[in-house]
């Protein structure tokens, strides 16, 4: 074994170790086994005044900014005579205390801007300097590439130790420092065996996840989110500082490729790791965007020497490690989630589809409906998974199943394409959901129920309607099938939510628009079935009778109408249903208005006496009805 990784293994080890004992053995309390140490100096009495001044003037800015008055001493009773009892006195009302929040605050940004980010941006300065110079001197050979890495490992450890020996003092400078150090030490791990060629892969990826462990660790020991982003922020500019994306990482072939793409993944098991304790949800969020650039020039650099699995394992591994990433801590800690927890939850899963669509597209994509389909159960599992483990994690698991039934919804397209079995798919799915939404006892399914709902009949109003006119043939085609599933749908749905009109107290309205929705539903396509009918056989027929044609496909579209209104008066007297009723007459006047002030004038006399004549019959046997069943119905307008 080389000196290098010997070098690399111990002084690793040895930062895990110093964490952990901090952890496992603390110091032991004031009075308990340090009668031998040293009595407090005069420089930790002069920190601990300066911080004690330093709380004093932030509480006095967060009780100006509240509005609290700061509570008056209370008044000292005056000294009694000898002789006599004491009376208290009372106290003059102390003066109220001058508040300084202009110097406060400005003391305050001074602070920020001189110790905290000049010293962020004075090691991030640091880490692309290193970066650039070890770049540099591979360029011009200066020093061998074994001397560069360990004189990048002995850098980054050098800052480590130093933030170590300043915990204390300067707590600020020490997150800052230990964030460099470990980007560092990514840095020169990197350079040592996909630049240098100096340590195998497999003893590579160990020195990684080492270093991700001691990151993690040095996180949750300072308790910095600032440390963290820095170390991912330095991990992830490795590879493009020292060009493993350019010219040269294109060079490198398939085991270049391969070592890259472990080389992000080790880094996001990491962010895993530290996501998993803290819920540090910037952090996660830049980690999850720098390892999807990553994985972007990774993809465009090396797709000639990678076939698409390959790159659609890494992808799909990267997805797992950031879903752990937004959900175990919520999972394991019963944490509830909130709106940017649900955020990084859907632009995981969003660019995990779109990327994985744009990879396999080409080459599978008789597949592609059921690989979303597969992400949908993914998710449907994740979101059982989570309620099972605690009821606390509802939540969680209630927006895990939003996102599968999303992916559920959007397979059917991707899978059938543009035909009518999409529509009769998604008709399914509205019967489904809704009747799962009453026996799991789940109104968030019957919520996205109406959306599927939605969904469906804009297919059928704007994507199934149209047909080819020159292949159509009555009834027998893919759109009044389309129509008649999705009608059913309809009269089911309306029917499951008159079931449950007890125990669902807005019944009445989603009933209504179901059914309202279905009689248009069925209205619509006999009124295209009819016209696309004679609409077919006016492209074949000789130019004499088109115009027999044309006017019997106007007076049909009147008899359509009109009976189905006929038909709607007969249902709602016999049932006593008054808005059926109501719904009819209102449709009966729209056949009437059509004979008197168009087919009048554009029909032949033949066609014109039929459609007076039948359309009075109709009439006829309408008010025949209202006769008959005068006692049943007593008024139209006002019966309940």
């Amino acid at each position: 074994m080389s000196p290098i990784v010997i070098g690399i293994i111990v002084l690793i080890v040895l930062i895990i170790l110093l964490v952990v004992k901090k952890r496992a053995f603390p110091s032991p309390p004031h009075g308990e086994g340090r009668q031998e140490q040293p009595p407090a100096t005069e420089d930790e009495v002069r920190r601990l005044r300066e911080l004690l001044t330093q709380i004093s003037d932030r509480l006095d800015v967060l009780e100006h900014r509240q509005g609290i008055t700061a509570p008056q001493p209370p008044p000292k009773p005056a000294p009694a005579a000898p002789s006599q009892k004491a009376v208290p006195i009372p106290a003059a009302a102390a003066p109220p205390r001058k508040e300084k929040p202009a110097r406060v605050k400005e003391r305050e940004w001074e602070q920020i801007l001189g110790g905290s980010w000049l010293a962020r941006i004075g090691v991030l300065a640091i880490i692309i300097g290193v970066g650039f110079f070890l770049k540099f001197a591979f360029d011009n050979n200066w020093i061998g590439p074994t001397g560069r890495v360990i004189l990048g490992i002995v850098g980054g450890l050098a800052m480590l130790g130093l933030g170590y020996y300043w915990r204390r003092r300067y707590p600020i400078l020490t997150r800052v420092l230990s964030g460099g150090g470990i980007a560092i030490l990514y840095l020169s791990i990197f350079a040592s065996f996909a630049i240098y060629d100096l340590i195998h892969i497999y003893v590579a990826i160990a020195f990684l996840l080492l270093v991700s462990v001691a990151s993690a660790a040095l996180a949750l020991y300072y308790d910095s989110m600032a440390l963290a982003i820095i170390g991912i922020i330095g991990a992830f500019f490795a590879p493009f500082i020292l060009g493993a994306f350019g010219e040269r990482g294109a060079a490198g072939g398939t085991g270049q490729a391969i070592q890259l793409l472990a080389y992000v993944i080790v880094v996001d098991l990491g962010a895993l790791i530290l996501s998993t304790f803290r819920n540090w949800r910037w952090f996660t969020l830049l980690a999850l965007g720098c390892s999807l650039i990553a994985f972007g020039f990774w993809y465009g650099e090396f797709n000639r020497e990678v076939g698409v699995a390959t790159a659609e394992v890494g992808i799909t591994i990267i997805f797992l490690i950031f879903v752990g990433a937004t959900s175990l801590f919520h999972i394991v800690w019963h944490r509830v989630p909130q709106a940017f927890d649900y955020a990084l939850m859907v632009i995981n899963a969003a660019a995990y589809f779109g990327i994985s669509l744009g990879l396999m597209w080409d080459d599978f994509r008789v597949w592609m409906g059921g690989f979303v389909l597969l992400l949908a159960l993914f998710y449907g599992v994740l979101s059982y998974f989570s309620l099972k483990q605690s009821a606390e994690n509802v939540r969680l698991s209630l927006f895990a199943l939003a996102i599968a039934l999303v992916f559920l919804t959007v397979a059917i397209p991707i899978q059938l394409g543009d035909t009518a079995w999409t529509t009769i798919a998604w008709a399914g799915e509205l019967v489904t959901l809704l009747w799962l939404s009453f026996t799991l006892r789940m109104p968030q399914l019957r919520n996205y129920s109406y959306v599927i709902f939605v969904i469906m009949a804009v297919r059928l109003l704007f994507f199934d309607t149209s047909v080819n006119l020159s292949t159509f043939q009555p009834v027998l085609n893919e759109r009044f099938l389309a129509f008649i599933v999705g009608i059913a749908a309809t009269y089911s749905a309306a029917y499951l939510l008159w079931r449950q009109r007890v125990t669902f107290p807005e019944w009445s309205i989603p009933v209504s628009t179901f059914l309202i929705a279905a009689n248009f539903f069925s209205l619509w396509i006999l009124s295209f079935e009819v016209w696309n009918s004679f609409g077919s056989a006016l492209r074949t027929a000789e130019p004499v009778a088109r115009e027999g044609l044309r006017n019997a496909q106007n007076l049909s579209l009147t008899a359509v109408w009109a009976v189905y209104a006929v038909i709607g008066l007969v249902v709602g007297i016999s049932k006593r249903w008054r808005y059926v009723r109501l719904g009819a007459l209102a449709l009966l006047a729209v056949p009437i208005v059509k004979v008197f002030a168009y087919d009048v004038f554009k029909l032949e006399m033949g066609y014109r006496i039929g459609a007076f004549v039948g359309l009075g019959l109709l009439l006829l046997i309408s008010a025949y009805l209202y006769q008959r069943y005068s006692k049943i119905i007593k008024g139209v307008f006002i019966e309940k």
